[in-house]
């Protein structure tokens, strides 16, 4: 892909970066606007399935422009390894499509961090026993090895001219799973939901009390 001056460090970054600018507005704005104006509450499995369901977007629409590179020129679906896209010193030229076009997958997956990640940890920490949080997060936070091992073994499919299946592939799993998913844990939404909100409003209870200790404490030393 031609990258018109833009380093190619920056692909990666727009993950993070995307996660950052939008998990505040996502839980000050977005949740909020939902639940007041629309009368929607997004649900922890909810909120979960349509992160799956984000991610199998993000590989749909990867595998649909890697399905549209290989129909551009030079090299189609040789990218780099054909003699009419050969210049200077060895080099190749890449196929004719703007590298900015891989950012909305680059968006969508981040958005699908924020609904499924995100209150996955959030739901971990509201149904686990208190003396078992830690160790159920670090459980949570583990399949994330798992779903790096997962890339080791898709690794050697990632390679031209197939590319655009794999992508398909990974967006049926995607989705699937989400399907699953729903369809496994839906029937205790309401509960979960009424935990989250219940953990919810023990900390916003404990910081009020918290902040009302301190300033108890802080007039008991100015009347000292």
């Amino acid at each position: 892909m031609q990258l018109h001056g833009l380093p190619n460090d920056i692909l990666p970054n727009i993950d993070p970066i995307t996660i950052i600018i939008m998990i505040p507005i996502m839980d000050r704005i977005i949740y909020p606007f939902l639940r007041t104006r629309l009368h929607f509450t997004l649900k922890p499995i909810t909120r979960i399935t349509v992160g799956f369901l984000l991610a199998g977007l993000a590989m749909l629409y990867a595998g649909v422009l890697q399905s549209v590179i290989y129909r551009t020129p030079p090299c189609y679906a040789s990218p780099s390894k054909c003699d009419a896209g050969k210049v200077d010193g060895g080099q190749f030229k890449p196929n004719e499509v703007h590298v900015a076009w891989q950012a909305p997958a680059y968006i969508l997956v981040a958005l699908s961090e924020i609904l499924a990640s995100i209150t996955g940890l959030e739901l971990a920490y509201a149904k686990a026993p208190e003396n078992m949080k830690s160790f159920i997060m670090s459980l949570f936070l583990l399949t994330s090895a798992g779903g790096s091992a997962l890339g080791i073994l898709v690794a050697p499919f990632a390679r031209d001219p197939y590319l655009h299946w794999m992508y398909l592939a990974l967006a049926v799993a995607a989705a699937g799973t989400g399907i699953v998913f729903w369809r496994t844990f839906g029937t205790v939404q309401n509960e979960l939901g009424k935990t989250v909100e219940d953990a919810e409003e023990y900390e916003l209870a404990a910081t009020e009390d918290c902040e009302r200790d301190s300033g108890l404490a802080s007039d008991g030393d100015e009347r000292r």
